[in-house]
């Protein structure tokens, strides 16, 4: 089973899906989605909404139905919190804290240290077209592993882990 990322979940709406994502999807009996990427896919529809009103309500529809289907939702629970409370105590981690943080009306809060709270916490890897964050991640907290669907390819694989993740996670907790 895998958690999904936002990047992935949403190419499920898309008329023209990435191939291998919209593949892999498929083939999939089990998949968990984390309340950071519900809160993130509502967040887009508001924002769609405020230009285009249709269209939000176009991806809302979509977005009701894709709620109807048989996906795990991992409880968001003590263990959660105490993870991604060392998440957001780890210097190297707290570029993360927000997306845009330069742009002061862009900006708004990131989710992808919620999102590996929850990986941790439930021992579920993460599926993603945006490795890059959740790699940085794992030097610092142990991943159960990042996926990358659209190129069949695992972005961090428990054996790949670096020694530093065993220090930092330490360090952190």
């Amino acid at each position: 089973m895998f958690l999904l990322d936002t990047s992935v979940l949403s190419q499920a709406q898309y008329k023209k899906a990435h191939p291998s994502v919209a593949e892999w999807l498929a083939d999939q009996e089990d998949l968990a989605i984390p309340f950071p990427v519900l809160l993130e896919i509502q967040q887009g529809i508001v924002e769609i909404g405020e230009r285009q009103p249709a269209l939000a309500a176009e991806i809302m529809a979509w977005f009701d139905e894709l709620l109807e289907w048989d996906f795990l939702y991992p409880e968001i629970n003590h263990q959660v919190a105490k993870t991604l409370a060392k998440l957001h105590c780890c210097e190297p981690l707290r570029h993360l804290w927000y997306t845009n943080p330069e742009n002061a009306r862009r900006r708004k809060p990131g989710q992808d240290l919620f999102i590996a709270a929850v990986s941790i916490a439930h021992n579920l890897p993460i599926a993603t077209l945006n490795g890059k964050d959740f790699a940085l991640i794992a030097h610092y907290f142990p991943l159960p592993g990042v996926y990358n669907p659209a190129f069949s390819m695992w972005v961090v694989e428990e054996s790949d882990r670096p020694d530093i993740a065993t220090q930092a996670t330490a360090k952190y907790a």
